[in-house]
């Protein structure tokens, strides 16, 4: 008997575990909690930019008013293909509770997050989009640490500066975990990074933490209106049968980009000397 439509399980289909997959990146990955997510079924993604201003002036009676032009741009983004593939026995996929084949799935959505994350907090990854370190960011100089608040507000003034609202702090758990430690101030017990049943904060602005961002770099601050993580329609879960193995195949399949509309509301905090 083949396997078909029919005697294979709903979630197996690429329409339903293709939305599983998509719900696991968007909880997992910390690119899709710090970005705003823009699905699409494009190869490509152009977001429009109105770069200038026309120019307006102070003018006498009657002055002729003298025409000046905006100008425009765009950002270009081709999501990647990132996925992977196991092979499982049927005898293990058919004897096992609970399910190793959806244990299996799990484990591959939950590293293509990771994948993407590593893509995103990097410079350039090959057949990858490039990712944090590749743009032209906003600079706070930490120096060697951080030992009060002063560098994230520094963060939040140079991005107000260029008309941009930082929402998130990407740092790795060992910054989040020293800086839980400090105190706000001398003769304070009040901690710099504040915890809350909502999750952790710093000058009143949520902190992800992952391990993937690099070494030199203590935080980023990213406004997440002008930081898109493009999602191509296709993402996939599926289950295939590998007939001469006597095995099944599950794969899954993610296409994924970045598009940073305004690299300037990109605050990264390193020590810059």
């Amino acid at each position: 008997m083949a396997m078909q439509h029919l005697n294979t399980a709903d979630a197996w289909t690429p329409e339903d575990y293709g939305k599983v997959l998509n719900k696991a990146i968007q909880a997992q990955s910390t690119a899709f909690k710090a970005a705003s997510l823009f699905p699409t079924a494009k190869v490509r993604v152009n977001f429009p930019l109105w770069n200038t201003d026309p120019a307006a002036g102070w003018l006498d009676e009657l002055e002729l008013i003298v025409p000046t032009d905006g100008a425009t741009g765009q950002v270009v983004c081709t999501p990647s293909k990132v996925g992977g593939i196991t092979t499982l026995s049927n005898e293990i996929a058919d004897d096992t509770d609970p399910a190793i084949a959806d244990a299996a799935a799990a484990g591959l959505a939950n590293d293509i997050a990771k994948r993407i994350d590593a893509a995103f907090l990097a410079n350039t990854t090959a057949k990858a989009n490039n990712g944090l370190l590749s743009v032209a960011y906003s600079t706070v100089d930490t120096g060697t640490e951080i030992k009060n608040e002063d560098p994230f507000i520094d963060a939040l003034f140079a991005a107000e500066a260029v008309g941009a609202n930082i929402d998130s702090w990407i740092m790795h758990p060992d910054t989040a975990k020293v800086l839980s430690k400090l105190k706000k101030g001398t003769g304070s017990n009040e901690r710099l990074l504040e915890r809350t049943i909502d999750g952790a904060f710093i000058a009143g602005i949520k902190v992800l933490t992952d391990p993937q961002v690099d070494a030199d770099t203590m935080a980023w601050g990213l406004d997440s209106t002008r930081t898109k993580a493009v999602l191509r329609q296709g993402t996939e879960m599926q289950r295939f049968d590998v007939p001469r193995q006597d095995a099944i195949d599950v794969r899954g399949i993610a296409r994924v980009g970045f598009a940073f509309l305004h690299p300037e509301s990109v605050v990264r905090l390193y020590d810059a000397a």
